[in-house]
């Protein structure tokens, strides 16, 4: 799969980059969705990010798979709408498992904001899986339960980088 990325970077135009965007615009530009961007995910990308990295992975790879596309890229832009810093959600509020909790909390706040189709609700509580339980029915699903968990490697590892060049033992070329 992270060669199927990788091909689907280099295929894509800016056509294709001016397309994804056109999607997503109403949802990415929406002040409910522009809050997201306060909130920490992975490191130091903020949860706006995270998930417009999603959305354009969803997009590219089930445009390539001829799939549905359109929803995938919409459901990747809100399937990270809890709208809290779940770092210290649990100590805050009580409520643990936020990897288990979050997906419907996302789904309540994205039906508040925006009209769904019934892909892009399943996208969004099913993003989890495996972790949480309910089978994906749709190969859209299964790409998200990629992309998102490939984005946030990358958006860690990214951050980690410099820091482990610091500790890393050097070698000799």
């Amino acid at each position: 799969m992270h060669k199927l990325i990788k091909n689907v970077e280099q295929a894509a135009t800016e056509e294709d980059k001016r397309e994804f965007y056109e999607v997503i615009r109403d949802i990415a530009e929406h002040p409910v969705v522009l809050q997201m961007k306060e909130f920490p995910h992975h490191c130091d990308t903020s949860c706006y990010d995270h998930c417009l990295h999603v959305a354009y992975y969803n997009y590219c790879i089930c445009k390539s798979l001829h799939l549905d596309a359109r929803s995938a890229a919409r459901a990747g832009m809100l399937h990270d709408l809890f709208l809290y810093d779940w770092r210290t959600h649990a100590r805050e509020t009580g409520e643990h498992f936020h990897a288990m909790t979050h997906p419907r909390a996302a789904l309540l706040n994205a039906e508040k904001y925006f009209e769904l189709n019934d892909l892009e609700r399943e996208i969004i509580l099913k993003h989890m899986w495996p972790v949480t339980l309910p089978i994906p029915t749709n190969p859209e699903v299964l790409v998200i339960a990629y992309t998102d968990k490939y984005c946030g490697f990358v958006e860690i590892a990214r951050a980690y980088s410099e820091k482990c060049k610091s500790w890393m033992p050097h070698t000799s070329s």
